[in-house]
């Protein structure tokens, strides 16, 4: 069928094959090919191409002497072909309808019937697309034989048939023009395709070797192999096997190695020897210089202005497309240049089957991070339900295991997303079962514990390689069996890293249960305490410090951290143990304690450790 104008797009239909209708087509070509007249060939190819896909009858015509003369349908033809409304549909019934809206029926349908007659003389002999029949796709079929136009085939659709659709329908119109022929020949007439030409099709077939026969023996043959390819490629697709199990299928039927890319010209999945062998292009290896993009662009732009397969140096490339969204493309690799027609055509084949399968693909990874980003919300609120078992292991996580929370939060400059993705990386490269949400600023991630000691320093690292910074800080809850308590998990990850971004050591990772004492802080009320007995105990030295620029408040933590040893402090501090003494002495007149009292030693430790935990305690009114 020759390029014709397109009208709208619109959903791709499946070639309803495998099966009966796979039985029904080959049947119906049988017919065509052999009828044994010019009326009976062009309605069984008019019901073999109905069989294809959603096409209707509209009309068919023979060319004699370079004229388009109407052909009607028998009645057997007529009731596997037509529909209702048909313009082909002319032959008189066996119950008339009578009145005045039967009269004014049949005039309507002889008004578009004889414009529809000269729109076909009119013709050049080549397939045409007829717009002038509104919004559905009409096209003239030109049946055509050694350059000479020899009838026309007039069928319509609701929509644009599929790539799949139209290459079979070119088929059988060849094979059509072929059968044609033969009665042509017979007839001994010019059957001119044009005024340009007054040599007959029976003085061609005098002097040519070739029968126009010769052809029809290998029909069916060729239509029952693209009909088992089909099949195999859609089995192969409903397997499970995805991008793989399709590739297999194309590569043991045209022997060459097969690749699907991205669009950028990233591998995918192979199927055949040579694919494991070639460069890798991607995240993981060295990018192609800007040049190659470009031709990698202008490669894609040029497959999807022209129909079937492209020529890109060693491989043949279709695009695979849904809907106008360019997915990526599947190839065969031919350095040779050795692959048919037939080879082509199962390479787009191979790209409608992917179509969808890719499709799914991608809306599944655009709609995967917020259902688990809606798990996670719905879990650490303690909103989550039984059926969370379900989303989860939907999600490929199994939510019976023990788990606990963490939340982590990185420099400004990195936008949650990234740190999501860093996440959902990291702990693939660490093999953790992680599911990844977040709440507001703060990253989330449950993680199956399996019983690590880890307080989040692996994943901490793993993640600040990812990144490529370390600006970031995690806070680890403590282990829940239950999912109903990840909320208190969640409650003491944030705690947690409340307490790290405060200390003076930001970046890192703190876990909740190694936070001792400091664990009253992090959140609500107990923070605020932490800072008044800060205040309380060791305000007046901080003050001095700050005033005076020295280091009572740190010769007092290690005084204390020591077990009051005189000697272990000064090793510490690589002072005097007399300088120790004298500072001590210091201390307890600015603040007015006695170190020498149990419960006094106590609190000022406490304070300490707080002071350690935080750059400097808040001014609490």
């Amino acid at each position: 069928m020759d390029a014709a104008p397109s009208p709208t797009a619109g959903p791709h239909h499946p070639i309803p094959l495998p099966g009966a209708a796979g039985h029904t087509l080959l049947r119906l070509v049988t017919v065509m090919l052999d009828g044994d007249d010019e009326r009976e060939v062009l309605w069984g190819a008019m019901a073999a191409i109905a069989a294809t896909g959603p096409f209707t009858a509209e009309a068919a015509y023979a060319v004699h002497d370079g004229l388009a003369r109407r052909c009607l349908p028998s009645r057997v033809v007529a009731s596997a072909t037509l529909q209702p409304g048909s313009a082909a549909a002319s032959e008189p019934a066996e119950v008339e309808p009578t009145g005045e809206a039967a009269g004014e029926a049949a005039a309507a349908e002889e008004v578009a019937a004889a414009r529809l007659d000269r729109r076909i003389g009119a013709l050049d002999g080549y397939s045409r697309h007829l717009q002038e029949f509104g919004e559905l796709w009409v096209q003239a079929i030109a049946l055509r034989y050694q350059d000479h136009c020899l009838g026309y085939l007039v069928v319509r659709s609701p929509t644009s048939p599929s790539a799949d659709e139209t290459a079979l329908t070119d088929l059988l119109a060849q094979q059509t023009g072929i059968a044609l022929a033969r009665f042509a020949g017979n007839r001994g007439e010019p059957a001119r395709a044009g005024p340009e030409s007054s040599l007959g099709i029976g003085d061609q077939l005098g002097t040519d070797s070739r029968s126009p026969t010769a052809g029809l023996g290998t029909t069916v043959s060729a239509l029952t192999s693209r009909l088992a390819l089909h099949d195999a490629l859609s089995r192969a697709g409903a397997s499970g096997k995805g991008e793989a199990g399709v590739l297999q299928v194309l590569h043991d039927n045209t022997g060459f190695a097969a690749r699907t890319e991205d669009r950028f010209g990233n591998p995918r999945a192979w199927a055949g020897p040579s694919g494991r062998n070639e460069p890798q292009r991607g995240p993981s290896g060295r990018p192609p210089p800007e040049p190659e993009y470009q031709r990698q662009d202008a490669l894609i732009q040029s497959a999807r202005r022209r129909p079937g397969a492209v020529r890109d140096r060693d491989r043949l490339v279709v695009p695979i497309q849904m809907a106008g969204d360019l997915l990526g493309v599947v190839a065969l690799v031919d350095p040779n240049r050795r692959a048919t027609e037939t080879d082509s055509s199962a390479l787009e084949q191979a790209a409608l089957v992917l179509a969808p399968l890719l499709s799914h693909e991608r809306r599944l990874a655009e709609l995967e991070p917020h259902l688990r980003r809606d798990l996670v919300n719905r879990l650490i609120t303690g909103e989550g339900t039984n059926d969370a078992f379900t989303q989860a292991a939907a999600l490929g996580h199994d939510l019976n295991r023990p788990h606990k929370a963490a939340a982590l939060e990185w420099s400004e400059t990195t936008e949650r997303a990234e740190v999501g993705d860093a996440v959902a990386r990291a702990a693939r490269r660490l093999h953790r079962d992680v599911l990844v949400g977040s709440r507001g600023a703060t990253t989330v991630v449950l993680e199956a514990d399996e019983d690590r000691r880890d307080s989040g320093g692996e994943l901490y690292r793993a993640v600040s390689d990812e990144l490529g910074t370390a600006a970031g800080s995690i806070g680890v809850g403590g282990r829940c069996d239950v999912f109903t308590e990840l909320p208190h998990s969640y409650d003491e990850a944030v705690r947690a890293l409340t307490v790290r971004r405060r200390s003076q050591d930001p970046n890192g990772s703190t876990s909740f249960e190694d936070l001792g004492l400091c664990r009253m802080m992090g959140s609500g009320e107990g923070e605020r305490e932490a800072d008044r007995f800060v205040g309380e105990w060791l305000g007046l030295l901080l003050d001095y410090d700050s005033h005076h620029h020295t280091e009572l408040v740190t010769t007092l933590a290690h005084y204390l951290e020591s077990g009051c040893s005189y000697d272990a402090t000064s090793e510490t501090l690589l002072i005097h143990r007399s300088t120790v003494r004298y500072r001590l002495q210091r201390i307890c007149e600015i603040t007015g304690h006695d170190l020498g009292e149990v419960e006094t030693r106590l609190n000022l430790h406490i304070a300490t450790r707080i002071r350690n935990v935080l750059d400097a305690p808040r001014r609490v009114d």
